[in-house]
């Protein structure tokens, strides 16, 4: 036999095409997924931040504010200039600035007009449209979150001073969160006063008419620090 043919029979090894030595490692690591599984690959990639693939991308909360205001500012519709901030999200806290703090705006179809737009837009997902609480919100509904909402309109909440309810749409309690960022201090007693109309048995839409000015006008956004 020819020396040629030896040698090439010899190192047919090493005369393999580059591309077919790199599949085979390539071969047996996707041998593997069937075992290994791609969500747990998936999982140790994302430990790395280049392979995060936006797991934990920045997004905002609903109804979250993405800018809140500035440090020490002060409401331009507060009475007097800066209302101070409860002593915390405690009981006791919460009573004392209730009592400190009677409610400035007066019951009517404009204010409660008012309170029921604000009401729809950031209390009804959980609280219901009549204010019962449980399961009676669009959210508390769907059976993805607990129903275990208060309710504003009946029970201990028909107890509470206007200022014990402001202070809590103000900076939350328990699992509800703070609503200064998102509600300016005027529509939170706005609220306050369409509670208490709730509280009394009158239902939704029942002012709109008499105070449709009053709901489509002063929509800005504010908080008092």
């Amino acid at each position: 036999m020819p020396s040629g043919s030896r040698r090439g029979g010899g190192n047919a090894g090493a005369s393999r095409p580059r591309a077919a030595r790199v599949a085979s490692p390539l071969a047996a690591l996707l041998a593997l997924l069937p075992i290994v599984g791609c969500t747990e690959i998936d999982d140790a990639l994302a430990s790395v931040p280049i392979f995060a693939f936006m797991r934990e991308s920045p997004a905002f909360d609903p109804y979250e504010a993405p800018r809140l205001p500035p440090e020490n500012s002060v409401a331009f519709d507060g009475p007097n200039g800066q209302v101070p901030a409860p002593a915390g999200r405690g009981e006791a806290g919460l009573r004392a600035f209730g009592e400190a703090h009677p409610n400035p705006i007066a019951r009517g179809a404009d204010s409660e007009a008012r309170g029921e737009v604000m009401y729809a837009r950031y209390c009804q997902v959980c609280h219901g449209p009549q204010g019962m609480g449980g399961s009676t919100g669009s959210v508390t509904s769907t059976g993805v979150y607990p129903p275990i909402v208060p309710p504003v309109a009946a029970g201990n909440a028909t107890t509470l001073s206007d200022g014990y309810i402001y202070a809590v749409i103000r900076q939350g309690r328990g699992l509800m969160p703070a609503y200064a960022a998102q509600l300016p201090h005027a529509d939170r007693w706005h609220i306050v006063n369409y509670i208490r109309r709730l509280q009394e048995g009158g239902g939704p839409g029942a002012a709109a008419a008499a105070g449709a000015g009053a709901a489509d006008g002063a929509d800005g956004q504010g908080s008092e620090e």
